[in-house]
């Protein structure tokens, strides 16, 4: 499974890479939105881990460029430490495919990964 994680803060993008290498997942990192966008422009990814809170281009802005002017149609999962109904519904209306909320553990990641990606 090839995954591109958006995640502005290195620490939670260590603990990213060790569970994803964990999973036997191949991953790329993307500090903001713009970042993410070119690298969509350029790969494919079977799945997008997406921060919400980043600097340059959040997680909403990105996933609505995403859809509407990449038309791609990639899994985006949220991942947010705000677990608040209001956030949710602003991903899922941006056009993201699931919500996980900080801090989650490896067997939430695989379960989301197994059920966007259909592995």
């Amino acid at each position: 499974v090839r995954v591109l994680v958006v995640e502005d803060s290195l620490p939670n993008q260590e603990l990213l890479k060790i569970h994803l290498e964990t999973l036997g997942c191949s991953a790329d990192y993307a500090l903001n939105g713009k970042e993410a966008i070119e690298q969509l422009n350029v790969n494919k990814y079977d799945i997008c881990l997406m921060d919400l809170q980043m600097p340059v281009m959040g997680g909403i802005e990105t996933t609505k460029f995403i859809r509407t002017e990449l038309k791609n149609q990639v899994p985006i999962i949220a991942l947010t430490a705000a677990e608040i109904e209001e956030e949710r519904e602003k991903c899922f209306t941006a056009g993201m495919n699931d919500y996980l909320a900080k801090p989650f553990g490896i067997d939430q990641l695989k379960e989301i990964i197994i059920k966007c990606t259909k592995m």
